[in-house]
């Protein structure tokens, strides 16, 4: 059975995509995936992890775990959710653990 982080990490590994991507993302959206209370360190560990995802060459954009690219904002998001979703779910549990580490 998952963990709770598990399940938090796996629901926001679309965002996290939509942010590496330059994709718009709404408080809203976050909001109801993880709820009012979370939202908050949910929209942080998303953006760090996005950080990490994507290299900017002008208005290019590359994906960091593999190298490659050039993509647009939506083939670069649909790159990472197909290909990368574990990994960027494992970086995302790891930061979702070091928030909640801070916090106690």
């Amino acid at each position: 059975m998952d963990s709770g982080l598990s399940i938090t990490a796996e629901k926001l590994v679309e965002v996290t995509a939509r942010y590496a991507s330059k994709i718009n993302v709404k408080d809203e959206e976050i909001e109801k995936l993880v709820g009012l209370s979370s939202r908050v360190i949910a929209k942080k560990v998303s953006q760090k992890v996005a950080f990490w995802l994507v290299d900017q060459k002008e208005t290019l954009l590359y994906c960091k775990l593999c190298g490659k690219g050039p993509f647009t904002k939506k083939g670069l998001y649909l790159h990472l959710t197909r290909l990368h979703k574990e990994e960027i779910k494992g970086m995302l549990m790891e930061e979702l653990k070091n928030e909640i580490r801070t916090l106690i």
